[in-house]
């Protein structure tokens, strides 16, 4: 025996693009995307669901309704626990980023600043060499932010950690080995940087870049 189910429509209709795409995602991060899909999967098993979207200030009724009420409730006043704060979480995280980013070079250019050696070349923060550095694996990268820091095993930093008495190149003899004095100056690895970083000598600025 067969029953014969006849499911009541529920047509949803919004003039955003980008809800309707976030709710039609296969994936996403958004806590509130998640539950509004929930949601939706819930009215789903009752009834059949459409999502339409509909332009802006064109007279399309419900949605005039829905921006007459979401008007009318930014003006009331907040009901619920306090402190509040009415802002959006993503323009929280992007003023707290900025505002750690403008502290960080702040830091970073002061004249207190201890990086003395990961100044010499390191120009500062900098998303393209972030995301150079993410493409690394943990060997390379390891190495790679040794160099720039001048936290390694270069004679230099040893002496400063006590771990060595003599800071002078092992290659050379001539100058103290530095990430600067292997990378830029040392005459013993000319050829070495001539073959991998295409000159036999090199500014510091040229690794900056």
């Amino acid at each position: 025996m067969f029953m014969k189910l006849k499911l009541r429509t529920s047509q949803i209709c919004s003039d955003s693009q980008a809800a309707m795409k976030a709710l039609q995602a296969a994936k996403t991060t958004s806590p509130l995307v998640r539950q509004c899909q929930k949601a939706l999967n819930d009215i789903s098993t009752r009834h059949a669901v459409g999502l339409y979207w509909v332009p802006g200030l064109a007279g399309v009724r419900g949605n005039e309704i829905a921006d007459k009420l979401a008007r009318d409730s930014s003006v009331q006043w907040f009901v619920g626990p306090e402190p509040f704060l009415g802002l959006p979480r993503q323009n929280t995280r992007r003023k707290t980023k900025c505002s750690m980013e403008n502290q960080h070079l702040v830091l970073w250019h002061g004249p207190c600043s201890t990086q003395r050696q990961a100044r010499e070349l390191i120009s500062g923060p900098d998303l393209a060499t972030r995301a150079r550095l993410l493409s690394f694996n943990r060997r390379q990268s390891r190495t790679v932010i040794g160099l720039l820091s001048g936290h390694n095993t270069l004679r230099r930093h040893l002496y400063i950690m006590g771990l060595s008495n003599n800071p002078i190149c092992r290659k050379c003899g001539t100058g103290q080995e530095t990430s600067v004095h292997i990378l830029c100056e040392c005459e013993a690895l000319a050829s070495l940087r001539h073959t991998y970083l295409g000159s036999f000598f090199l500014d510091p600025e040229d690794i900056r870049k």
